[in-house]
């Protein structure tokens, strides 16, 4: 990362040139591929600014701080430019998606058919009156059954296919 630095109204010591590329070194590791910093330092008759920017690859950070003492105006500088990289980074993580979660229980062994398994599926119900649900479970002809919260008493209800021909209903005693 190259380091611009200039100042206005005060002289810097080349020490101080270097503490200040090593703060900003640190802002390197969160987000790499800093191309450049701009430092501007400035003095005017009570108060001491510092104004950093730095440039990466796809994203621009700046702060302005300023202070009563230069080095802690750039101290305030340096991690309000850390907090900034840090939503850029906490936005960028891709976040997956809840989704029903299937596991493959192995059954009892019970005969000739051991090698058999069962599947559960994790579904969060959908709120919905028993008419919906009818009209859902009769649109899809691939579903046995159907799980929903219903609208109007709040409590879960399967919906399922009759082997007789039909649509049945379990609800929870009140």
């Amino acid at each position: 990362m190259r380091a611009i630095i200039s100042t206005r109204g005060l002289t810097i010591s080349t020490t101080y040139k270097d503490a200040l590329t090593r703060k900003l070194e640190k802002l390197e590791r969160l987000i790499p591929g800093l191309v450049e910093a701009k430092i501007v330092l400035s003095r005017e008759k009570h108060r001491r600014t510092a104004a950093l920017g730095i440039v990466g690859r796809k994203h621009t950070f700046r702060a302005v701080e300023t202070a009563d003492d230069m080095a802690e105006a750039v101290d305030l500088a340096v991690a309000a430019l850390g907090r900034q990289v840090r939503q850029v980074k906490d936005r960028a993580r891709p976040r997956k998606a809840r989704r029903p979660v299937a596991r493959v229980i192995p059954a009892e062994p019970a005969g000739p058919a051991a090698d058999e398994a069962v599947v559960v599926r994790r579904i969060a119900p959908k709120p919905m009156s028993v008419d919906e649900a009818v009209e859902q479970l009769r649109l899809r002809d691939d579903q046995q059954f159907m799980v929903f919260t219903n609208a109007g008493t709040n409590t879960i209800n399967v919906l399922y296919r009759r082997t007789a021909g039909g649509l049945g209903l379990i609800e929870p005693r009140a």
